[in-house]
């Protein structure tokens, strides 16, 4: 993944247009980080998620992907 498009997925990460979940998005900042293809994807896919389906796999009512599951707790 380019460097522009880790930037975007950074800003993403922080601007989900509601402070719930840009507080419950945050530590995913960590695990872009590491850089790892597996969990950009994912990282990626969750983001192109609506902001009703984060929110039902914030509060455990839509399953979390699994790889993402040590940053982001229910």
């Amino acid at each position: 993944m380019g460097s522009e498009s880790l930037r975007r997925m950074h800003y993403r990460l922080k601007r989900q247009g509601m402070l719930e979940l840009d507080a419950w998005l945050a530590p995913l900042e960590e695990a872009v980080a590491l850089n790892d293809p597996d969990i950009l994807v994912a990282v990626d896919a969750l983001l192109a998620e609506e902001a009703p389906v984060l929110l039902a796999m914030m509060h455990g009512d839509e399953p979390l992907p699994e790889i993402l599951r040590p940053w982001l707790s229910c």
